[in-house]
């Protein structure tokens, strides 16, 4: 494959992936954990067991204590992912004209979009997805390699990030449906998926025994650990998945999805006559139709990816690796269609890709704006803190959530999954707004969460300091207290 790489044919791909996160380094703004890091200086995904996240920065940064770096991991997230999704078309569909277009949404992704907003993070979660997809590219070459090579690559990409556990599955599916368009040999197909599985399994052992024991210590890791309990845990998490994606598909964009998905479904119904048709014994025929509807089925269910087993599903977009991968896997499908003209149907892989910029443009303006009014909030807050009086200041409690601006009700409204990507940094405890004033000078403890509650139901017994609007503060003995809530103390 080093040998087909054609470097010029690469560099439109970089052009897509470098306009399309520009946005986001034009805001060139921490997001949530960014924060943290850049203040305090900490990298900590380790404890999360993530130890070659720590060790990938840990060489960025030139050691200890992190600083933020940006927005160079982010490009080279990008040059990552573009070129792993040339890499994909080289290995499966070389002969269709521009045919790593099919693999866009994998970077395209609006889900994706929140793995790119972090400034650190956005790097070594694409070394992830990377790691966990070069396997593939052992497919053919073997049973042991391909095992071997799946085995590491899986133990490597949870060293990284475990979301990307799903790309390395949905990757494999992907591989099925091409292969059976190709009429490869079914047996010689179920064969080679059963050494990436066993590989799989290897590899998640090994970082389960050698990796989790000896790294995970947060409570946050930690509570991603337990297993679903039974089907009633998850019909709960296929609901919870169903209405994260809901979020997505509605208004214009689930139209423009729900026209692709036609497209796919012909795409797979075309496939399955072709395989019917052809003069194979019956054993083959229902070996070929099993392995389309079962790599179909678990390409769906990759969206949500391992979550999907945890007691306490992980819901942040940014989980929701595979989602990229399955638009992927029904743009391929739409392809195998007209098999000598596949690039006729180009064009649908164009319209995610303009809906996806749209998107990520919608994300970084609405961000930008809540941006501004959270620093405006903050150089209040800030005021309120000096006429108090800085050495009398304490500890800092949030009560109630920090209005949204216009331009982000109107993207919510737009797009509501926006509501879980955009950032509002005061929010009850989710408060980072608190971290943010950090960056201007020492901050404040914050109470321990019942400490938090009592505060706030005796805020009104609290010296009123200024009501700013959107917000009031409250102090006593050190305590000080903002709310959003706007509660009447009259």
């Amino acid at each position: 494959m080093v040998s087909e790489f054609n470097y010029k044919k690469i560099v439109p791909l970089w052009i897509i992936g470098i306009f399309y996160i520009l946005p986001l380094i034009i805001n060139n703004s921490p997001y949530f954990d960014d924060i943290g890091r850049s203040v305090y200086g900490y990298f900590s995904w380790g404890i999360d067991g993530r130890p070659f996240s720590d060790l990938v920065f840990s060489l960025l940064d030139m050691g200890a204590p992190a600083t933020n770096i940006a927005p160079f991991p982010q490009i080279a997230c990008i040059l990552i992912l573009t070129s792993l999704c040339y890499l994909l078309h080289l290995k499966f569909n070389a002969e269709h004209k521009m045919g790593w277009l099919i693999f866009t949404p994998i970077f395209l992704s609006p889900f994706f979009v929140q793995n790119l907003a972090f400034q650190f993070d956005s790097l070594t979660m694409a070394l992830s997805v990377a790691f966990a997809c070069a396997p593939v590219f052992a497919t053919g070459r073997g049973w042991l390699k391909l095992f071997l090579s799946s085995a590491a690559g899986v133990a490597v990409s949870l060293c990284f990030y475990q979301a990307a556990l799903s790309a390395f599955i949905a990757v494999m599916c992907i591989y099925v449906l091409f292969e059976l368009n190709k009429r490869a040999n079914p047996l010689n197909l179920a064969f080679n998926v059963s050494a990436a599985v066993a590989g799989l399994a290897v590899g998640y052992v090994l970082y389960s025994k050698a990796v989790v024991p000896f790294f995970v210590t947060s409570d946050y890791a930690n509570g991603y650990n337990q297993l679903i309990g039974g089907t009633d845990d998850l019909y709960a998490n296929i609901r919870l998945t169903e209405k994260v994606l809901r979020s997505l598909f509605t208004g214009f964009t689930g139209k423009i999805f729900l026209i692709v998905f036609i497209f796919a479904f012909a795409g797979a119904v075309t496939l399955a006559v072709r395989m019917l048709k052809r003069q194979d014994s019956a054993k083959i025929k229902i070996v070929n139709i099993g392995l389309l509807s079962l790599s179909l089925i678990v390409l769906l269910f990759c969206i949500p990816g391992p979550g999907l087993v945890l007691k306490n599903i992980p819901i942040g977009p940014r989980v929701f690796i595979g989602f990229g991968f399955f638009i992927a896997g029904i743009l391929a499908l739409s392809s195998f269609i007209f098999n000598e003209r596949a690039h006729r149907l180009n064009f649908l892989s164009i319209i995610v890709c303009v809906l996806s910029f749209s998107f990520i443009a919608t994300f970084a303006n609405a961000s930008k704006s809540q941006d501004k009014f959270t620093e405006k909030v903050i150089n209040e807050i800030s005021l309120d803190i000096f006429k108090v009086g800085f050495k009398n200041v304490k500890t800092i409690t949030v009560d109630g959530k920090m209005l949204d601006t216009p331009v982000v009700q109107k993207a919510v409204d737009k797009y509501p999954l926006m509501r879980q990507l955009i950032p509002v940094y005061f929010d009850g405890q989710l408060d980072w707004g608190v971290v943010k004033m950090t960056e201007f000078y020492v901050g404040f403890s914050r109470p321990t969460p019942e400490r938090q509650q009592e505060l706030i139901k005796n805020m009104c017994n609290m010296q009123e300091i200024s009501n700013g609007g959107v917000y009031k503060t409250y102090f006593k003995d050190g305590d000080l207290v903002i709310s959003f809530s706007l509660g009447n103390c009259n």
